[in-house]
């Protein structure tokens, strides 16, 4: 299980030559991008063939892999046209991360709807769909289009249900550490009903209070999970710092 840097929030501020030298320093072995929010490393849908050479070329220099980019994009709307706009968006990132040499895009449920005439049901067959179509496209470029349990879809239920009904093998789950998993102290009732579909893992603060990282950590090793564990932290004044305490540790905590 190896670490990646992520670049909501902390690192919103560095370009693309910082981004990678501070997640070397810190013992990253990769880097999620986040797209659509003018984070400065600089890397969108606006690169053409040449900038996207040359982020992998940079990429490839510092050592650091690509492990995934992530969208904003979701698809609980009841209105297709709505759906339709989202997924062709999401196919033009799907193309940038195969240019990239990535592994995944990362989507959104995401929300139930308040109209009390949309059932819960029909959003699970939106999001599905939505996510059959994406999955379609992107297999051919050997990516994964992953589902992030965040809003409401945080909930393992929702999650679950949407990949079991897509029931493709590059669909998958992005499991993202939240203080809601948490039940009697304990993640693994959460964990246990997703672990087979968990492709990618978002953390957190490890020194949270609220969330048991051992255990956690303790649970994907027993699954098998062997793919990234991004670190999703909150912004500093110091990131360099911060970060450099990150990266130890997590070597503690996998190496006690």
């Amino acid at each position: 299980m190896k670490l990646a840097l992520l670049s909501f929030d902390i690192a919103k501020g560095y370009d693309l030559p910082t981004l990678l030298k501070v997640g070397r320093a810190s013992g990253f072995s990769a880097v999620e991008l986040r797209m659509q929010l003018g984070h400065s490393h600089g890397v969108d849908l606006h690169l053409d063939a040449d900038g996207r050479r040359a982020v992998r070329d940079q990429c490839d220099d510092a050592l650091l892999e690509i492990c995934g980019i992530g969208v904003s994009n979701r698809f609980e709307y009841p209105d297709p046209r709505k759906r339709q706009e989202s997924i062709d968006e999401v196919k033009r990132y799907i193309e940038l991360a195969a240019d990239l040499d990535a592994y995944r895009v990362r989507v959104f449920g995401n929300d139930m709807p308040k109209d009390p005439s949309v059932s819960r049901q029909d959003v699970l067959e939106y999001v599905a769909d939505s996510l059959t179509e994406l999955a379609e496209f992107a297999a051919p470029l050997g990516i994964e289009v992953n589902l992030e349990m965040h809003g409401q879809f945080n909930w393992w239920r929702y999650a679950l249900r949407v990949v079991q009904a897509v029931d493709l093998p590059n669909v998958g789950i992005v499991y993202n550490c939240d203080p809601r998993d948490v039940v009697g102290g304990s993640v693994s009732e959460t964990f246990s009903q997703v672990a087979e579909f968990v492709h990618h893992v978002h953390m957190h603060e490890l020194d949270a209070a609220d969330y048991p990282y051992r255990e956690f950590l303790d649970a994907l090793e027993l699954s098998g999970y062997q793919g990234y564990m991004s670190a999703e932290i909150r912004a500093s004044s110091d990131p360099d710092r911060v970060l450099g305490y990150y990266g130890a540790l997590y070597r503690a905590l996998r190496a006690r």
